[in-house]
């Protein structure tokens, strides 16, 4: 009778730590920045492709422009954006040259991209390895993902840059709960700001390799690799 009365209170006791060995272990299962980070590279790093609208809001010094279109990505690095505002400027890269060209001015700017990173080249794999190498990042808040307006939930990540250059001091990224980016804002020293929101976005979606071709205008001007900053 002895016997199975500590049987039976070794069986509570087994079963008491059971339990708070699973509420502990609840307590502590949250998702950290560095697994956020992670999940957003393994994200872009497995997409063949997508296609979004895109609206650009650049704001500086009480001035505010408003830019919209189409973007296209494909791997690697293979990017198409087609503007509706302002009409017919286009921004395309084959992963190794980026040509912006702007029919308002009749020019054309080749940039040689294999030392130019920013918030146009972070929405591949290689561009977002260099955001976060070059920044240091964190939550925004203590409760990630937060819930949006929309009644949507973003984590929403702020990146300070680990060495004062030219370009963005400081971004805002929100990311859906799949690990895509569906916005950034970045702001300059200069206290220029620039916000890009991606919407309707379709992922691993049918691209040809022929848009990602660019064939300048006869008769634009061409500016080589310009020193293209943020600021």
């Amino acid at each position: 009778m002895k016997r199975m009365k500590k049987i039976s209170l070794l069986a509570a006791v087994l079963l008491i730590m059971t339990g708070a060995f699973n509420a502990f272990a609840y307590k502590f299962d949250f998702t950290t920045v560095s697994d956020v980070v992670k999940n957003i590279k393994k994200t872009y790093g497995d997409l063949e492709s997508y296609q979004a609208n895109f609206s650009i809001v650049t704001e500086k010094d009480g001035r505010k422009s408003v830019q919209s279109g189409v973007l296209r990505f494909k791997a690697s690095d293979r990017l198409l954006m087609e503007f509706y505002q302002p009409s017919r400027q286009k921004i395309v890269s084959n992963g190794e040259m980026m040509w912006i060209y702007i029919p308002s001015m009749n020019v054309v700017a080749e940039q040689d991209l294999m030392s130019e990173s920013g918030l146009f080249s972070s929405g591949s794999q290689a561009g977002l390895n260099r955001l976060f190498n070059k920044y240091h990042y964190r939550f925004a808040s203590k409760d990630e993902p937060e819930t949006m307006k929309d009644g949507s939930k973003m984590y929403t990540l702020v990146l300070k840059q680990k060495e004062s250059r030219s370009g963005y001091r400081t971004i805002t990224l929100w990311v859906t709960e799949n690990f895509f980016i569906q916005k950034a804002e970045g702001i300059t020293s200069t206290g220029k700001k620039v916000e890009i929101t991606l919407s309707d976005i379709k992922t691993n979606v049918d691209l040809p390799n022929g848009i990602f071709k660019f064939d300048i205008p006869a008769t634009a001007r061409v500016i080589k690799n310009p020193m293209i900053s943020e600021e």
